[in-house]
């Protein structure tokens, strides 16, 4: 009687154990290290010169720098610049030369595209760029995490 109980408490364990813990596929891939974001922009001042589907390079901002994308008139959308592939890396993607909202890591090769949501398009990474929150108060588009 003894034994089964012990079987028993020892089959309950492992059950709750599988359950609860986490699994390997909940892995997100390499961490980008946090980094308190607060940008405010004047919509009519700092970002006068952006039109709809062009990118702003804010490099100071966030990690490794912050890509602004303008969807439209008062969509905005936020990234950053560090590759979810090598973030240990000293430089960010930037931007190809030949396409607006195309990124590319200059270490692996990997390359995001901002109007997919920034997701990867070719290369060994396999998460998207990080994004902040954007939201508009007035007159003025706010980036936060």
């Amino acid at each position: 009687m003894l034994k089964r109980l012990h079987i028993g408490t020892l089959f309950l364990v492992l059950l709750f154990s599988a359950l609860f813990s986490p699994a390997c596929e909940s892995n997100r891939g390499p961490i980008i290290p946090y980094v308190k974001v607060y940008v405010p922009l004047l919509l009519y001042a700092d970002l006068a010169d952006m039109g709809i589907g062009s990118t702003k390079i804010l490099p100071d901002k966030g990690y490794r720098g912050i890509v602004l994308y303008r969807a439209a008139d008062l969509e905005f959308y936020a990234y950053d610049l560090t590759c979810t592939e090598f973030p240990e890396h000293d430089v960010g993607v930037v931007e190809d030369e030949q396409f607006v909202g195309v990124f590319e890591c200059p270490e692996c090769g990997s390359t995001y595209v901002l109007v997919n949501g920034a997701y990867p398009n070719s290369g060994p990474a396999e998460f998207p760029l990080v994004e902040y929150k954007t939201s508009i108060q007035g007159d003025v588009l706010l980036i936060t995490n």
